[in-house]
C-alpha cells in the first residue's frame, strides 16, 4: 500500500513554504522474522526532501492498533538524516508477541490476517521553521496462529498377545485456525504410553485445509512385553491410558516456513 500523506498546509497566501517540507509515504510492511511466538516486522516509509541540504528528523512518533484496539507507541526520533535532494528510507522496527496480540484482540477464524492502523507525526527542522508532518497508514497485519493438535483415538486393529506384538494406530486432530492452507513437513515424533517410549519415526508431508480439522494417524507397533501391565491390559480389553507425544515439524505458512515443536500429553482410550 502506498499512498503519500500531503505536506502541512501553513497559512493561506504562504503555499511557498511547501517546497521546503519533506513529504512522507508509506512503502509497506516488511516482515524480517516470524514464528508463532512472534512477528518480527518492518514499517517502511519513504521521506522525500526537496531541500538542497540535509534535514534532521527532530521529533517522531507513532500508534499501532490492531482491530481498532490500541496496542503500542513510542516516541523516538533515532538520530535520522534526510539526504539533500533525494528519498530516504524510515523504517520502524517493532517486534509483537503472539500471545499479547490474541490476549488483546480477537481473531478471526479463516483469516490470515488482522487490520492495522499506525499513525503519528513526523518533525523536522528545516530552513522555513519546524514543522511536524502527521501520517495515518492501514494495512494488513500477519495473523499467524499455531496449529493445535490434539489426541483423538487410540485402535488397536491387530494384537498378538503370544507374540507380544500390537498394531496400534494413534489419530491426532490437528486444527488449522488459519485461512490459507498448512503444508506439514520433517514431521519427527516419539510416542510414549504408560511414560515408556514406544515408538519414534518421520511422519510423510501432509497438509490441512484453512479453517478445517485435519485428522493425523501414526501407525505404531508397539512390544507388549516391554510395557506396564496396566497399558497391556488396556490394548488388550480396551481402556485408557496416558500418552504422550513430541514431535519437531516445519510448517509451510502464508508467510514462510515456520519450524514448530509440539509436547502433548493426556488420556486416551484404545479401542479394538
Amino acid at each position: 500500500m502506498r499512498r503519500p500523506l500531503l505536506p502541512l498546509i501553513l497559512c493561506a497566501g504562504c503555499s511557498e513554504l511547501s517546497d521546503f517540507l519533506p513529504t512522507v509515504s508509506f512503502d509497506g510492511l516488511d516482515i524480517r522474522d516470524i514464528t508463532f511466538e512472534q512477528a518480527d516486522v518492518d514499517f517502511v516509509f519513504l521521506v522525500e526532501n526537496p531541500h538542497p541540504v540535509s534535514i534532521t528528523l527532530a521529533s517522531f512518533d507513532y500508534a499501532l492498533e490492531l482491530e481498532d484496539v490500541p496496542f503500542v507507541e513510542g516516541d523516538n526520533p533515532d538520530g535520522f538524516t534526510l539526504e539533500a535532494l533525494g528519498g530516504s528510507e524510515l523504517v520502524i522496527p517493532l517486534s509483537l508477541g503472539y500471545t499479547d496480540i490474541w490476549n488483546t484482540i480477537q481473531a478471526t477464524r479463516g483469516e490470515d490476517v488482522v487490520d492495522f492502523l499506525l499513525s503519528g507525526g513526523m518533525g523536522f527542522d528545516t530552513p522555513a521553521g519546524h514543522f511536524r508532518i502527521p501520517y495515518s497508514e492501514d494495512g494488513d497485519f500477519p495473523a499467524l496462529r499455531t496449529p493445535v493438535f490434539s489426541f483423538e483415538r487410540i485402535r488397536a486393529p491387530s494384537v498378538d498377545p503370544l507374540g507380544g506384538v500390537a498394531e496400534l494406530e494413534v489419530d491426532l486432530g490437528v486444527d488449522n485456525e488459519l485461512g490459507s492452507t498448512l503444508f506439514f513437513q520433517s514431521f519427527d515424533y516419539g510416542l510414549s504410553l504408560g511414560g515408556a517410549p514406544v515408538a519414534s519415526g518421520l511422519v510423510p508431508p501432509f497438509d490441512v485445509p484453512g479453517a478445517t480439522t485435519g485428522t493425523l494417524t501414526l501407525p505404531v507397533t508397539v512390544d507388549l512385553f516391554g510395557l506396564g501391565a496396566g497399558v497391556v491390559e488396556a490394548i488388550l480389553d480396551g481402556g485408557a491410558v496416558d500418552v504422550g507425544l513430541d514431535a519437531t515439524m516445519d510448517v509451510d505458512t502464508p508467510f514462510g516456513v515456520v519450524p514448530l515443536t509440539i509436547d502433548e500429553s493426556g488420556q486416551v482410550s484404545i479401542s479394538g
